[in-house]
């Protein structure tokens, strides 16, 4: 085969290629699916199994909703039940079934997923489903269990198992039967101009794109000839070992490089370390029981990184009134540390000022350790971070209940109040004798 002939037909396979994968994601693959599948972090599990089951809402950013894939979790027996799945659309706070089907819990024991189909959504992108998958058990035995994150992916979303609302969200993802190209259409040439997202616009821009493509395979592949510089590139006067590689320096440079690494392994073995352990509460937060009096766990406590004018530290904001509770095996010597404020952009808002709290139950037995009436609008000596630390001695050993809680002062007017917990943590001893803190998980 001449090189010619090896050319075009590299040309044609890797322009071909490239003309599939267009083929397949613009028009077979859907684009803005919900789904929690792919997401990082610490797997749980919740029972659909009680009275309510699992609930979860989401938004569909698809045409075309026609099924859900979910992940199981059992021990390998066999649940002689069936799980019913419900479809519904959810309109404000009410919510309308479209469908319900049933599912064999034994079809799925030992499946790494499984999906449920459902009747094509037509209209689905920019609406909002809730999925309700309940356990139905016809005899005794075991329930079957479902995969559920420990972060809120779903920023829209939100997650109840047994009617309470859950810090996270159910690893699921959505299929549909329209394709990408619709919604890029819709969400990606949204801001422009009404002509740019016309039909004709997009098969011009896509045309235009592939000739650009065809080009550069052909040139890549050598069906369009490289220009030739005209005066070739000659190194005169260079005697060949001169030109060869250097051996000794790239001894050299290997020496150095492992000489750097060791260098840098003693250096972090060395380096001076802490002589407490923490335990931080904000990466327990999927741990905590939540109550608080704003319409969902997610709109009254959120994760934020917020600057203060000594730094930026990671903090809850728990809007008013919201209790959050960490069970907690208390190692000895422990303490509680964590900084209170008001949000510091609101420092000057009009507000009547905010109550932080911290409290520990062992049984039934309240112990308030602090409460901290905090009003930045009047007090210069509020707009700060206030430090609090609370030894934990008395409860060593024992399993308690800790609880933060931010209420508004006053007549109970919550405007422009934002309570922020700056790197709520447990710290304690490293000897082996302390014990270690560890948290209970309240779901």
């Amino acid at each position: 085969m001449s090189s010619s002939a090896r050319a075009r037909s590299a040309f044609l396979l890797l322009y071909g290629a490239l003309l599939a994968w267009q083929v397949d994601r613009w028009c077979f693959t859907p684009h803005g699916l919900a789904s929690t599948w792919s997401g990082r972090g610490d797997r749980r599990v919740a029972s659909a199994g009680g009275p309510d089951g699992i609930v979860q809402t989401f938004p569909m950013g698809a045409d075309g909703l026609n099924g859900v894939w979910l992940r199981a979790t059992t021990d390998g027996r066999a649940p002689v039940s069936e799980l019913v799945v419900d479809l519904s659309a959810r309109r404000g706070a009410a919510s309308v079934r479209l469908e319900r089907v049933a599912v064999a819990a034994a079809d799925v024991v030992g499946t790494r997923a499984f999906r449920v189909p459902f009747r094509e959504q037509r209209h689905s992108r920019g609406r909002t489903y809730e999925l309700r998958l309940r356990h139905v058990r016809f005899a005794p035995g075991p329930a079957l269990d479902l995969a559920i994150t420990r972060e809120n992916l779903l920023t829209e979303g939100r997650l109840f198992a047994d009617g309470r609302e859950r810090w996270g969200d159910l690893v699921f993802e959505t299929s549909a039967a329209r394709a990408t190209l619709p919604y890029w259409r819709h969400e990606v040439f949204r801001a422009w101009p009404a002509w740019v997202w016309s039909w004709p616009s997009i098969a011009v821009i896509v045309v235009a794109f592939n000739v650009v493509l065809v080009w550069a395979c052909a040139r890549a592949t050598g069906v369009i000839a490289m220009p030739e510089d005209d005066v070739p590139f000659e190194v005169t006067g260079v005697r060949s070992t001169d030109a060869a590689p250097d051996g000794i320096a790239t001894r050299r440079l290997a020496y150095t490089a492992a000489v750097a690494v060791a260098g840098w392994g003693v250096l972090l073995a060395l380096w001076p370390t802490s002589r407490d352990r923490t335990l931080d509460l904000i990466d327990a937060l999927p741990d905590a029981r939540i109550e608080t009096t704003w319409e969902s766990v997610h709109g009254g406590v959120a994760f934020r990184f917020t600057d203060f004018p000594i730094g930026r530290y990671r903090t809850i904001h728990a809007l008013p009134t919201t209790r959050l509770a960490w069970t907690i095996d208390v190692p000895r010597d422990a303490v509680f540390r964590a900084g209170a404020s008001m949000r510091p952009d609101l420092w000057d808002a009009n507000s009547d000022g905010i109550q932080m709290g911290v409290t520990v139950i062992d049984g039934d037995v309240r112990t308030p350790l602090t409460l901290l009436t905090l009003f930045p609008m009047v007090v210069a000596e509020h707009r700060r971070l206030v430090p609090i630390d609370l030894s934990l001695h008395p409860w060593a050993g024992r399993r308690i209940t800790l609880v933060l809680e931010s209420t508004p002062e006053r007549a109970g007017n919550a405007v422009n109040d934002v309570p922020v917990w700056a790197e709520p943590r447990i710290t304690w001893p490293r000897r082996p004798s302390a014990g270690e803190a560890r948290i209970v998980p309240s779901n």
